[in-house]
């Protein structure tokens, strides 16, 4: 047998006894003079809350804030400025049609922008730009033309010189019974359109009668627009039949609106005036809806001289 030595086994009881004598001991010499039932005083616990403190990191005042701060996105740019042109030259009939392709927004835009400068004969043109180059939809319409019934009537007329007006002709023919009671009727519309069309056109009021008809019943009238002189260029030809003459003026004025704008529709240049609204004056239409740029350029389409025809 080699001489190694065998194992000691320790008997269980004697470890347990020996553990409990360790940690009796260690309780009794660590714990024996501390006071486990009585609460601690306000100094006990400010003095263990400044030690636990001092136990931490300290974090600056400002590192604190810009942890927590709330990052606020950049504010939006500020619109670009309206550019209003040259508000040092007077200002021509079809000023601001070249802003056309901008939109009837960004024309709106615009004409508020010279109210608010004080520029109201620009800021008229700027509304009537929306009406006749900038297709508007029908909100803008109604817009514009609320705008144009505004300013209107405080703006002196475009053209303070009838002799510088263009000069058309306003056509009635109808039988003689109705003959004379039409010509006052016609001569009144033709100085009203004047008035509509800003001093820009002259109207020339021109009744014609026909033979007297045997027939009995409701009376037709035919109305048209010229240029002055024979061979003028003509509008279409509109008839409507009256029963009665007090009905005669506004079956005169309404007849002349869907003229005019039948005539301005076949233009490349111009959007047509919008369709008389219901209840709407056609005469206020015809002041508002149609724009003093249009009656020009009415009034110079009727006023081309037509080409003679070659053999």
């Amino acid at each position: 047998m080699t001489g190694q030595l065998a194992p000691v086994r320790v008997p269980i009881p004697v470890v347990i006894l020996l553990v409990l004598t360790v940690v009796g001991g260690m309780w009794w010499k660590y714990t024996r003079h501390q006071d486990f039932m009585t609460p601690p005083t306000a100094e006990r616990l400010e003095e263990i809350r400044v030690r636990i403190k001092s136990s931490f990191p300290q974090m600056e005042m400002g590192d604190a804030i810009s942890v927590h701060k709330v990052v606020e996105p950049p504010p939006p740019p500020p619109p670009p400025a309206i550019d209003l042109g040259d508000l040092t030259v007077p200002p021509v009939l079809d000023g601001y049609a070249d802003r056309a392709g901008e939109g009837a927004n960004a024309l709106i835009e615009l004409a508020r922008k010279l109210e608010e400068k004080g520029e109201f004969q620009r800021a008229l043109l700027a509304w009537e730009r929306v009406l006749d180059t900038a297709k508007p939809d029908e909100p803008q319409m109604t817009t514009a033309i609320s705008s144009i019934r505004r300013l209107r009537p405080t703006l002196p007329d475009w053209n303070l010189k009838p002799e510088s007006a263009i000069s058309i002709e306003l056509h009635a023919g109808t039988g003689k019974p109705l003959a004379k009671e039409l010509e006052p009727i016609l001569e009144s519309v033709a100085r009203d359109l004047m008035h509509a069309s800003s001093g820009v056109i002259t109207v020339k009021p021109i009744v014609t009668a026909g033979k007297a008809s045997a027939k009995k019943g409701p009376l037709p009238v035919a109305l048209w627009l010229t240029g002055p002189g024979k061979d003028a260029v003509s509008t279409d030809v509109l008839s409507f039949t009256v029963d009665a003459p007090a009905a005669l003026q506004n079956e005169v004025v309404t007849t002349v609106f869907q003229l005019v704008r039948s005539h301005l529709a076949k233009s490349p240049n111009h959007s047509a005036p919008g369709l008389l609204a219901e209840g709407e004056s056609p005469m206020d239409a015809l002041g508002t809806r149609v724009t003093r740029l249009q009656w020009s350029a009415f009034g110079t389409a009727l006023n081309v001289v037509p080409q003679k025809k070659e053999d």
